[in-house]
Parts: structure tokens; sequence; C-alpha cells
């Protein structure tokens, strides 16, 4: 018998509330070639994220992504390998803070880093088209890498929204 593929299960989208928080890290900019993210989580923040275990709040750990003003003609991006912070007094040398204002947000699990296109193609392609409530709204879109990755390699995906 031959094998049939399965359509993929379509993703569950929750609508999120979060307040207002902040995190710190090391920063990136460019359009994100292959391998330049994942070097400054595995080379440059994983060995330095307990510099900042003095003022980390919780054991997740953030990818937070933001537009340049002319991402559109660019491409260019920042991104901050983080961990959530109670201020940003004292951060080491090299590490920056963002403050994450508070926002609603589309939440999208992905089945590790290699999911993570996937599910962003998903949402900007077909969930955010098919909203009749909600569209794209400004602000950082992040990763949440929870404190059980580890061990269930789930990332969630929140990608700021607003009402249509």
């Amino acid at each position: 018998m031959a094998n049939q593929s399965q359509p993929s299960p379509v993703p569950e989208v929750q609508i999120q509330s979060r307040g207002a928080f902040r995190v710190a890290g090391l920063r990136y900019e460019g359009k994100g070639a292959p391998g330049e993210i994942p070097a400054l989580w595995d080379n440059q923040f994983l060995p330095r994220m307990d510099e900042l275990a003095s003022i980390r709040v919780g054991r997740e750990a953030y990818g937070v992504s933001r537009a340049k003003p002319d991402f559109d003609k660019t491409g260019v991006f920042e991104y901050l390998a983080a961990v959530e912070v109670k201020s940003f007094d004292y951060l080491p040398q090299g590490m920056v803070g963002w403050a994450i204002p508070a926002q609603t947000y589309a939440v999208l699990p992905a089945n590790d880093v290699p999911g993570i296109s996937p599910m962003l193609d998903y949402y900007y392609h077909q969930w955010l088209l098919q909203s009749k409530e909600y569209v794209a709204a400004d602000g950082p879109m992040f990763e949440l890498y929870p404190a059980t990755y580890s061990q269930d390699l789930i990332i969630y995906l929140y990608n700021p929204i607003g009402p249509r």
C-alpha cells in the first residue's frame, strides 16, 4: 500500500494580552542570513546568559524581532536573544535592554527552531488574511522559549495584533 501523506493540522492560534515587560541580552542587526541568529544564541548569548542572573525574571528566554524603519526596502531588522529582567541597571558589557510594550498577540506554537518559518508563513499568508477580527499591529514580535523548551522543543510565537 502506498504511503499517503496526511495534511498538516492547522495550528491553533490563541489571542493573548500581555503587559509591558523588559528583556536584556545580545543584539543582532541584519537580514537573517542562514545561521546568523542561531550563532548569536549558541556562540554568544547562551555562554553569557548567567551574567544576567541577578536581574533575571523567570526561566524563559526570548528572541525579540523588530523591523528597522526602512525594513520594506532593505529587509534589515533587529533581533535580541534575551531573558526577561527586572531593570536595565547593571547590564553586563555589550548587552542591551529593550522595553516591550503592553500588547495583544496572536500566539502560535512552533516545533523547535525549524518550525518557526512555517508557522510565520501560516500566520502571515493564511491566518492574518482570513481573520475577520484582527490585523497586524506595530510592535516587536517575539519567540518565547518556555522553561519546558529543553524537554518538548515547543516555542511560542507572539505576533502583535489589533482590532480590524
